[in-house]
């Protein structure tokens, strides 16, 4: 129940930052809609030359993408300070953090939202309903893909965490988080595309095979109930093991002084 108050209270403030700054945020949002919109035509034109891609046509590439980026934009939304662990660091905000009877995660996670990023949250939940459509799956797939999106987010959370692993170790002097953008171009696309090796790491290392390829498999295709118990169940533990880890070098961490 305290978390839940601190977290209406974070709410609010992040909510009146972004009205303070109401057209920039209005932009932002246009600004990542169009690049959206160019990277689906530039998906266009390749199917024009390709019309399948490893037994992939147009709209179920479109369909992996779309999950992907819907699983990223929730991270972008909700979890994007966690890619600042290194300027708290540098800035000695950190000791301030830790210094607070407060999960220090929660803190970091709650002190700022993307203005942008709800352009992608935007253009992702349009191109589900198209995609569902035309697809001609059931009106519940997409309520699936909805669920199964808060969880995948947690992937993204867990690399970029693991990612600032490297921030604590090194008093802020190394900054892997930003690695979660790279690791993002992966998710887009689907597992059959890669090689048997990238499969195995893209699944059970860094599983960014869950974020969109399997759950599009599992629930698109093949319209299986018990995944939305797998596929929440591996985000979680992914992440769980990646905060312990993370909690672990935070425990180690020294104060730069600053």
């Amino acid at each position: 129940m305290r978390y839940l108050k601190l977290f209406s209270c974070y709410l609010r403030t992040n909510l009146k930052s972004l009205a303070i700054y109401d057209i920039d945020f209005y932009f932002a949002i246009i600004g990542m809609i169009t690049q959206n919109l160019l990277n689906i035509i530039a998906l266009r034109f390749m199917f024009n030359v390709v019309p399948k891609i490893k037994g992939f046509n147009f709209t179920e590439l479109l369909l992996t993408y779309t999950l992907a980026t819907l699983a990223f934009a929730i991270f972008r939304c909700f979890f994007i300070n966690t890619l600042n662990i290194a300027d708290y660091i540098h800035n000695g905000e950190l000791d301030q953090i830790l210094a607070k009877p407060v999960n220090p995660l929660f803190q970091l996670i709650n002190a700022r939202v993307d203005d942008d990023a709800w352009g992608d949250l935007l253009v992702a939940l349009v191109l589900l309903i198209g995609v569902d459509i035309r697809l001609h799956n059931p009106w519940y797939i997409m309520l699936m893909f909805l669920f199964i999106a808060i969880f995948t987010s947690l992937i993204f959370l867990g690399i970029a965490l693991l990612g600032n692993i490297a921030a604590l170790f090194s008093n802020g002097l190394a900054d892997l988080a930003e690695t979660v953008f790279d690791f993002f171009e992966f998710s887009k696309y689907p597992l059959a595309i890669y090689s048997n090796v990238l499969k195995i790491f893209l699944v059970w290392v860094i599983p960014l095979g869950w974020v969109a390829s399997i759950p599009q498999e599992a629930i698109a295709v093949k319209h299986e109930w018990f995944w939305l118990l797998i596929i929440p169940a591996v985000c979680l533990g992914f992440f769980l093991a990646i905060y312990q880890i993370w909690r672990l070098f935070l425990t180690k961490y020294q104060s730069t002084g600053s």
